[in-house]
């Protein structure tokens, strides 16, 4: 499987959260060493005297850049799964400026305040507590200023695609922007700073490669390698390993039961998409709760993100099971069918059958959750001889939609949002 997993399965909420913990942990904990929980370091870049932060970042972008580019080349990440964080010109400008301005007279970013204050740092834990009112003003003044936040919108698009550039050579003009940077940078610190000439500078006058000469020559012939080698995204098909498809088949790794697709809309989980591929008369009679109708010859490799997990019904088995396919075969890695489709829902969710009287208490049981879940959704469970037992009134009904008012192509359920 293709990085990134979490979305896929190879771990679940509670596991992410430990990892977030323990990264963000380790994060914090090389921060510190590095003394970017000292405002008076980080302040010294604005003066020219210590410049360590400029290059650390500098080296950090293009490390992950020609990393990333070369992991995607070689197949091992799928760069269209990454989350985008959408672009909005004018509201971004104008945050990274008050950012900007906190940081020159704070000392420190959001990040590294953090630091500081783990550490006992009292100007550290001020600037935090003023980052956190500052947070509580910002959802005060948000209604009022809503329009201009949402403003220029121009979606998730990257400066390749706005520019139409090369995605290799961006690669290339970036890393050869961060090598000036470093040589501008020690240079500063040399005639403003007052640092000693260090043998080990990328400027030094020994004509030694040392360490840092030889990452800039690695990350230079990785800048030229992209420049050749094209883009390192995916295009919009890709093939499919045939073995994979008859093992998820098999096993059914591929299909999402009805019953456990209420279980996740009642609790209230938006990390997936419900996509029905019905007609539009089929959809407008019923459909499930929260699905948008796409129909299964309308699919595209472009109607959603490729790192959403899409989870797909027709008719029967037989729709669903193609879309998550066709899907599949896009470059969606996290497509699947419900099983037995909306007659299954209809089935198992809607209108389930209440079991023997003689039956065992547990199938008892069983049967009152299924029930309830039936008439939240606005079925009635059936009896034994297939007559419906009263509705719970308190229940919520959702009212299956006319075929008259059934929107062509209804808006996605709401998402929650990912990256930082």
């Amino acid at each position: 499987m293709s990085a990134p997993f979490y979305k896929f399965g190879l771990f679940g909420d509670e596991t992410s959260l430990i990892v977030a913990f323990v990264t963000g942990i380790a994060f914090g904990f090389f921060l510190e060493r590095a003394g970017f929980g000292n405002a008076r370091l980080l302040a010294a870049q604005f003066y020219f005297r210590d410049l360590r932060v400029l290059k650390v970042m500098f080296t950090a972008i293009i490390t992950a850049m020609v990393g990333l580019y070369v992991f995607s080349r070689l197949g091992l990440l799928d760069l269209s799964l990454v989350y985008l964080v959408p672009t909005l010109v004018w509201p971004q400008i104008v945050g990274g400026l008050l950012l900007g301005a906190g940081f020159i007279i704070g000392g420190y970013c959001p990040g590294t305040s953090c630091v500081s204050a783990a550490t006992g740092r009292l100007d550290g834990m001020v600037y935090v507590a003023g980052m956190v009112g500052g947070l509580l003003g910002f959802a005060e003044v948000y209604p009022r200023i809503v329009g201009f936040a949402k403003s220029t919108p121009l979606g998730q698009v990257t400066i390749p695609q706005y520019f139409d550039l090369p995605y290799g050579l961006l690669v290339l003009l970036v890393v050869l922007m961060a090598l000036a940077a470093f040589a501008a940078a020690e240079w500063a610190e040399h005639r403003i700073g007052g640092h000693a000439p260090d043998e080990n500078a990328l400027t030094s006058r020994s004509p030694r490669l040392n360490t840092i000469r030889r990452l800039g020559v690695v990350l230079v012939a990785g800048g030229v390698f992209a420049t050749f080698a094209g883009s390192p995204y995916r295009g919009p098909f890709v093939r499919y390993d045939a073995k994979q498809l008859a093992l998820d088949a098999g096993g059914k790794t591929d299909r999402v039961s009805p019953a456990q697709l209420a279980d996740w809309l009642i609790a209230g989980r938006t990390d997936f998409v419900l996509v029905d591929v019905r007609d539009a008369a089929a959809y407008g009679r019923y459909h499930v709760p929260g699905a948008m109708n796409v129909p299964l010859a309308t699919l595209t490799p472009d109607f959603a993100a490729h790192n959403e997990r899409v989870i797909c019904y027709g008719s029967g088995d037989g729709d669903g099971a193609q879309a998550a396919l066709v899907l599949r075969s896009f470059g969606f890695p996290g497509a699947y069918a419900i099983t037995g489709g909306v007659e299954a829902w209809q089935a198992d969710v809607l209108f389930p059958t209440a079991p023997n009287a003689k039956a065992p208490a547990a199938e008892q049981i069983d049967f009152a959750r299924r029930a309830a879940i039936a008439r939240h959704f606005g079925g009635a469970p059936r009896d034994g001889s297939g007559a419906a037992t009263p509705a719970t009134p308190e229940m919520p009904k959702i009212v299956p939609m006319p075929e008259s008012a059934a929107p062509a192509a209804p808006a996605p359920v709401r998402k929650k949002k990912e990256g930082c």
